[in-house]
Order: structure tokens, then C-alpha cells, then sequence
């Protein structure tokens, strides 16, 4: 017997039902990844809140002006995640690896990161403490 590739022919309201079943299934994930794109903006923002502030006592006027500088950026990209508008990849990749502000920011960091991108950089911090 020859094997055939095709799929069973469907009729009509399963081959909708499945069609709806998909598009359900396609919008919770897209919902679950904005949740947690939102979540991580949130965590960056108050991350460089956090370093503000720590800063803000001490710390010298270029330290402060970088800080400052990322917890704008921060505080910009959780709004427009917030609101539903998508910042573009790319400038968002370009603005991680920023000279100063990551090395402070890993500094305040929380050890209790949940192994996002910034995983790396708190562990090299907790080494230093």
C-alpha cells in the first residue's frame, strides 16, 4: 500500500472550530509573551530607579547623569509596553549594552533574578560583593 501525505479531508465546522481553536491558541501565547515583555520593563525600570537613588547620595555628576539617562529609557519602554505599542528591536538591543549604566545596574540588581538576559551580568556582580 502506497502512504499518503495528505491530511483527512474535514468538513466544514470542524476544519472552523479547529481554525478558531488556533487563533485562540495563537493570541494567548502572543498575551502571555506581552505579559512578560511588560514584567521585564517593569523590573529594568525599578532596577535603574534603584540605582538613582543610590547614586543620588553619592556618586559622581557622570555616574549620575547615566543613571538618570537609563532609568528614562527604562521608564519610556515599560510605558509604551504598558500601552500596547511594541519598541523596535532593534534600538532596544542597541541600548542594553550601554558603557556605564549596565555595570551600576548590575550592582543593585537583585539576586533573586529570574535568569533573564541580565542573569549573567548579576552573577559577576554577586562575585564582586
Amino acid at each position: 500500500m502506497a502512504e499518503t501525505t495528505t491530511a483527512p479531508a474535514l468538513d466544514d465546522e470542524t476544519h472552523a472550530a479547529l481554525t478558531l481553536y488556533n487563533e485562540y491558541v495563537k493570541a494567548d501565547r502572543e498575551r502571555s509573551q506581552r505579559e512578560k515583555r511588560v514584567k521585564k520593563a517593569e523590573r529594568t525600570k525599578e532596577e535603574a530607579a534603584a540605582l538613582v537613588k543610590k547614586l543620588s547620595a553619592s556618586g559622581s555628576a557622570e555616574e549620575k547623569a547615566a543613571a538618570d539617562v537609563a532609568y528614562r529609557e527604562a521608564n519610556d519602554a515599560w510605558r509604551k509596553l504598558r500601552d500596547g505599542e511594541e519598541p523596535e528591536p532593534a534600538a532596544a538591543a542597541e541600548e542594553a549594552p550601554s558603557e556605564e549604566a549596565p555595570a551600576e545596574v548590575a550592582e543593585a540588581t537583585p539576586a533573586d533574578d529570574d535568569g533573564g538576559e541580565d542573569a549573567p551580568t548579576v552573577a559577576v556582580a554577586d562575585e564582586e560583593e
